[in-house]
Parts: C-alpha cells; structure tokens; sequence
C-alpha cells in the first residue's frame, strides 16, 4: 500500500489538450471520490525485452481523510491479445495486482496487442489496440553535473543531480513520438530502517523493542553488497512535429540526485510510442512532474485507452501501451560532484549506538523491484 498527502485542488472545468491531428483524444476528468469511492487504475508497456519485461499494475487510488490511497486489485485475471496472429497470452501474477507475460514472450515488431482483464466481480475490461514500432538506437549517453538542477519540494532551495543527455537519429519522413525513462543503480551503505524499535540479526527484521531508544528510528548497514534500484518518476515526452529526420543532440533525460560521494549506474531506456500514447503522456507530463506514479494523480485523473466493456460508464484512469525499448547504460563516478547530499532513504541516516560486541547488527540485502545483491551489468 503507498500512502502519500495531497492537497486537493478543485477543478471547475475539464481539462483540454490539443490532439494535434492524432486520431483519438486523451480525456482528463475531475476525481469526484465521494460519489466513486475509489478509481481503478492500469499502467504498463508490453515489450519486446523479454530478459526484463515491464509489469503491468491493476490498483485502485481512493481518497480517504486527507490521504491517498492506492491499493492493489485482488484476483483479477489478465490477457494480452495479439491481434494480428490471434493468440492469447496469459499474463503471470507477480504479488498482487501485478502481471508479467510468460519468461519466454517477446512482442514483434509491427504486430498489434491489446490487454484484456477481469475482476473477480465480473467486470470486464479491455484496452485500444497498440501497435509495436521500431525505436532508433541511442548514438551516445553523457552526463553533466548541475548544483542548481532541481528544486526542493519547498520550492525554495537548489538541488544538485547528475544531468544524463542522449543523442539520436529521428526517423525522417513519418510522424514519431518517444519516451524516456531512467533506472539508477546505487550502491546502498543501509539496508534497514527500525521505526521504534531495534533490529534482530537472526530474524532479519525490527522485533526487538526497548525502553532506551534515544531516537524514533535507527538505520541499518548492510551485510555484504547490496544496490538500490531508483526508477524516474518524472514523464518525458517528445514529437518530432519540428525535427522531422533530424540527429537530435542533447535531449535531457533524467535528473539522478547526488546520493553519495561515489559513483552510480544509470540505465537510459529510449521507446517510440504511438500517437495516442504519447497524448497519454503529455498530459500527465504538464500536470504533474512529481508524482510516483498515475494513482498519485488525482485530483485530475487521465482516461487513457482502458475500457470497462461491462460498465462502459466507468471511467478508468492509465494507459496500456506497445513498444520497442532501446537502453544504453553509462557509469558516473561522480568526481565533479558538488553541494547537499539527498538522502536516498527518505530520511537523514541515524544509526543505532555502538555497543559491542553483538550491536549493532548488519542487515542482508533482500531481493526486491527496489534493491538487488547482485552487481549491475555495467558496474565498475
């Protein structure tokens, strides 16, 4: 469950967004939870990367007390649809209200996908048809360090980051829209936080309540090696409306914190996405760039391509989509790094005292979406 404040804001009208000729418009609507309740929400890419394939969610994002809620959907069954051969891929349940397709799938290029879902109440749900297209190769990858590159989320201070740029081939003669995003690899030196309490090594978990805590939380070193997985949050769209055919030099694509002293691994990620997407995404784009996520969005919600054929007057926020990812990897030591270290917990690190020989214990590296013992591809 993830639980994050918001300020609700009322939105009078709907808002608009030119569709710029594509075929369909995006629809973004005013949240209106005391009659709904909740909103189901769906987001997820079909790939052609079957090594490390997107998940797709199914949640629900309610408003309670002050607070969003998001919630994962329980027992639903999903499908991804290839229309253009007809066969039927049944998705994997990883953890609730998350799918992956089978180990062995790969969407082809050209071929065109849809995602079918039902909820254990007989609700039916179906998205528009996606088509996979090819993504030009990302020429080069390069970084820049910024002291000034972003701003607090008082809005009043200047935070540093690692400013990643790609350069690119546009496709000449056809009309072409893409997407960045970012995962960094950073090498984690705590790997457990106590909220009230201390931790037990042989239990591997925060059990040991005392009366002499000096401090509302204690952080954790870790046993052995361990990498936290830090995917971008902020959207990053781009038509080719004006560089139709052109090398497109310098595109911003992420924004990494500056973490530690030592150096990390970014993963760029390069996908052409279909005209409908794209409206997707630009929408979310200027509505917000820090949210974690299309469930922390409200209170303007975005109807993507997701239909309820059950309840056609439902509205479903999210956006299914198709596509071929291009990465590139590029290792940062971080030796023109400057200014305020953000913490990559959260939180400002307070470790438990010393108090040989048995405290304070390590704590090992747990497998996760977020953080992973194994050492990156990449790193040095």
């Amino acid at each position: 469950m993830n639980i994050k404040s918001l300020n609700l804001v009322p939105l009078l009208v709907f808002l608009f967004f030119s569709c710029f000729s594509l075929t369909s418009c995006i629809d973004a609507y005013d949240v209106d939870f005391s009659k709904s309740n909740q909103v189901l929400v769906v987001e997820g890419f079909l790939t052609d990367d079957a090594l490390s394939p997107d998940t797709i969610k199914i949640q629900y994002s309610n408003y309670q007390n002050g607070l969003l809620i998001t919630v994962p959907v329980v027992s639903a069954k999903a499908t991804v649809v290839n229309l253009t051969s007809g066969q039927e891929i049944k998705l994997i349940e990883y953890g609730t209200g998350r799918f992956l397709p089978p180990q062995d799938f790969k969407a082809k290029t050209n071929e065109k996908y849809l995602l079918k879902f039902s909820l254990p109440n007989g609700q039916q749900y179906e998205s528009s048809p996606e088509t996979l297209t090819l993504t030009p190769p990302i020429l080069n990858v390069y970084e820049k360090f910024n002291t000034k590159s972003r701003v607090s989320d008082n809005g009043k201070d200047a935070l540093s980051a690692s400013e990643v740029f790609v350069d690119f081939q546009d496709i000449p003669n056809q009309k072409n829209y893409y997407l960045w995003r970012y995962i960094d690899y950073e090498k984690l030196q705590h790997c457990t936080t106590c909220q009230n309490t201390m931790f037990d090594y042989a239990k591997q978990s925060c059990v040991l309540k005392t009366n002499n805590l000096r401090e509302a939380y204690y952080d954790y070193g870790c046993e052995g090696d361990c990498y936290a997985i830090v995917k971008g949050t902020q959207v990053n769209v781009l038509s080719d409306i004006v560089s139709d055919g052109a090398l497109i030099s310098g595109r911003l694509v992420a924004k990494v914190p500056y973490y530690y002293l030592t150096g990390f691994l970014v993963e760029v990620q390069q996908m052409s996405i279909s005209p409908e997407t794209y409206a997707f995404y630009r929408i979310l784009e200027s509505q917000s760039q820090n949210t974690g996520g299309l469930a922390d969005t409200p209170p303007a919600a975005i109807v993507g391509n997701i239909k309820n054929t059950t309840t056609p007057t439902e509205k479903v926020v999210g956006y299914f989509a198709v596509t071929n990812i291009q990465k590139k990897r590029l290792w940062i030591d971080r030796s023109d790094a400057s200014g305020t270290f953000e913490y990559i917990l959260g939180h400002k690190i307070i470790e438990e005292p010393q108090n040989q020989p048995f405290r304070p214990p390590l704590a090992r590296c747990r497998q996760s979406a977020t953080r992973t013992p194994i050492k990156p591809i990449g790193w040095l």
